[in-house]
């Protein structure tokens, strides 16, 4: 990059070719007139072109000096140039090149408050029936739960407690995705299972029977779109026959079904749980 003054300096020289060049031109000029001129003409007019040439020359010498003195100035303002770095020559054998940064992952971690909220997350799910007691220690959970961020929530223990799959974990779950290959059979035997030993659920051709009665009929829909109206109508009918109620949680992923010992309700109360995570009465949803 030019420095400061060098728009000044180049201005210095200009003018001072500018005065050889004029105060040449008017010396020539005089010399000439000398040489040819008529006689008899006086000092004044013999002496004027190289007054003139004088003229030119004080001038343009002037305006190269000012422009001289302003680069000075300029360049004194101007910051310094930083030396050059000499990076010292590689060792033999060293690498040529740098090593790719090694990337660490932050392993998140629950708050004092978030612990004290999945402590309390599980026991009561624990004491409305929808975990089996002591399945598991709340700080196992800690890291999976973490991961799915603040405030806690029942889906995101549940989730957490899947992925970490201790034994018996879901004896009193069912657990469905709701965004996937759907199989009505499947859906079946989950309520066949909290349904207890005294009722039966299954599916027959499209129709979903409770106890050998139709009640509900497998519509065509979107392949991967689970549909809450054939497990209404099932719950409607075991609610009938005096089977455990069945409850459900709907989170991002998953239908999470129970026959929790106290209402949704009750339930939602004890939890604490956002608007948008809440336990109902699958036999009361309309579909």
């Amino acid at each position: 990059m030019a420095r400061p003054g060098t728009l000044d300096r180049v201005s210095a020289a200009v003018a001072a070719a500018g005065a050889v060049v004029v105060g040449g031109w008017f010396v020539v000029t005089g010399v000439q007139i000398e040489m040819v001129g008529a006689p008899g003409r006086g000092p004044l007019d013999r002496a004027f072109p190289f007054l003139l040439a004088a003229t030119a020359v004080a001038v343009f010498g002037l305006m190269a000096w000012r422009s001289w003195r302003a680069a000075d100035r300029a360049d004194a303002a101007a910051p310094p140039v930083p030396a050059p770095v000499v990076l010292p020559a590689p060792l033999p054998g060293a690498p040529t090149t740098p090593a790719s940064p090694v990337a660490v992952r932050v392993v998140p971690d629950l708050s004092a408050e978030g612990r004290d909220r999945l402590a309390h997350t599980v026991a009561v799910l624990e004491r409305a029936g929808v975990l089996p007691s002591g399945v598991v220690e709340p700080d196992a959970l800690a890291g999976g739960v973490a991961d799915h961020g603040e405030p806690v929530t029942t889906g995101a223990v549940l989730g957490a407690l899947g992925e970490a799959g201790p034994d018996g974990w879901d004896a009193l779950l069912a657990l469905l995705p709701t965004w996937a290959e759907q199989d009505p059979a499947e859906h079946a035997a989950a309520l066949d299972r909290l349904a207890g030993p005294d009722h039966r659920v299954a599916v027959a051709g499209a129709s979903v029977e409770v106890d050998g009665t139709v009640v509900a009929v497998v519509t065509t829909g979107h392949p991967k779109a689970l549909d809450p109206g054939p497990f209404a109508a099932a719950a409607r009918a075991l609610r009938d026959r005096g089977a455990p109620r069945i409850a459900w949680l709907w989170t991002d992923q998953v239908l999470w079904l129970a026959t929790p010992s106290v209402s949704p309700a009750e339930l939602n109360d004890l939890l604490d749980q956002p608007v948008y995570e809440l336990w109902e009465w699958a036999d009361e949803a309309r579909g």
